[in-house]
């Protein structure tokens, strides 16, 4: 199994590629019956070609990339929905309908605190973006909304 994760030098990605290697090592025995080949990172500074060979290539995509801090309003729609739709689309380009999970918050709930928060708008905007590719596509879409997460790898006073 080759597996694309975006958003990989996160917190969260971090911590799944290194398990995913421990998996694929055979450190981790806890998942005896997956068998993973190529683990692909892409992050921020990775490149459109390598996106384009990732998805290419991938047999499941967990889909971690995001923006949560940007320095306007603006940016969450641009990081949040804009990366998840060229992640998408570059899928659709080869055919590939393998199964994506995308990683969302519980601001996209919008009640409550998150009410009109920009960032929970982004949030919402790439779920309904992942439900209608699935729609169109076939694909099986996974969307976890996570609490506020915090945890190894986070930067002090976030």
């Amino acid at each position: 199994m080759n597996i694309l994760v975006t958003g990989a030098k996160g917190m969260v990605g971090t911590a799944l590629v290194n398990n995913l290697k421990n998996i694929r090592d055979g450190k981790n025995r806890t998942r005896p019956n997956i068998h993973i080949d190529n683990i692909y990172c892409y992050d921020i500074d990775s490149t459109p070609e390598q996106l384009d060979a990732y998805c290419a290539d991938c047999d499941f995509v967990f889909n971690l990339a995001g923006v949560n801090r940007p320095q306007n309003n603006e940016e969450f729609m641009q990081g949040n929905f804009g990366f998840a739709s060229t992640l998408l689309d570059t899928l659709k380009k080869y055919h590939n309908t393998c199964p994506v999970m995308l990683s969302s918050s519980i601001q996209a709930t919008m009640v409550g605190r998150y009410a009109g928060s920009e960032y929970g708008k982004s949030k919402k905007a790439g779920e309904e973006l992942f439900f209608s590719y699935a729609a169109e596509t076939g694909a099986k879409v996974l969307v976890y909304r996570f609490p506020n997460l915090f945890g190894k790898w986070c930067r002090p006073n976030y």
